[in-house]
């Protein structure tokens, strides 16, 4: 579909709840990765130079990717578990204090990680649809919604770490039906992502819209969902005309 193509409707009249999906859906990920790896090594270079002097900034990156690549699967919905594994073990291989770096690192990145810059027409989106539907969050990264620009406009949200399972997996969709208090048709989902987002909300029973700015075909053996090529479109989707 065209991202300028009128998308396709939900039946509003029985949606009660929206959950978004944030990286990628409601912010760019990317740049506040990087900005919250710079800042991580910043604090390095002033808290624990025997890592700098190890590692330069892309080769530790490349570290905590492998390491997070490596871990078993059931643990992989847990990113803040998995960070703060990789420091600890990290600082016993630089020889730093553990707890340092564990709690006081982590926290310097994290707290970075929430520094998001979000899509243009989040913001007004958001506040158009806070009120008239409950709003949630269901992610599998670990940025903290409420610490964002745009946690005014939720009621819950739902990290992969709280539920148990990343997307696609239906527990995640379950845990965050019931924080809404609603039945699973009653939800609508928007993400970006076509497996993790759009099938697996469809898998667990929810309705789904497809944040898809590049415009990219559909690939899957089910009936295409709506699709944004603009967060502005979700209010039309919806039957919003006011």
């Amino acid at each position: 579909m065209n991202s300028k193509a009128r998308p396709a409707s939900v039946p509003d009249h029985s949606i009660e709840c929206i959950t978004f999906d944030l990286d990628d859906t409601l912010w760019p990920v990317m740049p506040v990765i990087r900005h919250a790896e710079d800042r991580f090594y910043a604090w390095l270079r002033e808290r624990a130079p025997a890592v700098c002097a190890r590692f330069e900034p892309e080769e530790l990156v490349a570290d905590r990717a492998g390491f997070m690549r490596a871990a078993p699967e059931g643990e992989r919905h847990d990113l803040t578990r998995l960070r703060k594994r990789w420091l600890r073990g990290l600082a016993q291989r630089c020889q730093v204090c553990p707890d340092t770096l564990e709690e006081e690192g982590f926290a310097v990145f994290w707290h970075a990680r929430n520094e998001v810059t979000p899509f243009p027409e989040a913001d007004a989106v958001l506040a158009r649809l806070h009120g008239r539907f409950t709003l949630g969050a269901i992610s599998n990264g670990n940025a903290d919604v409420f610490r964002t620009p745009l946690g005014r406009y939720f009621d819950f949200a739902v990290p992969a770490a709280e539920a148990g399972a990343a997307k696609p997996h239906p527990r995640i969709f379950d845990h965050a039906r019931r924080r809404a208090g609603v039945p699973a048709p009653a939800i609508l989902h928007v993400g970006d992502d076509p497996v993790a987002d759009i099938l697996g909300a469809l898998d667990a029973g929810l309705n789904a819209a497809w944040y898809n700015p590049d415009a990219l075909p559909w690939e899957h053996p089910v009936p295409a969902p709506p699709r944004l090529g603009r967060l502005g479109q979700l209010p039309r989707i919806l039957g919003l005309h006011d």
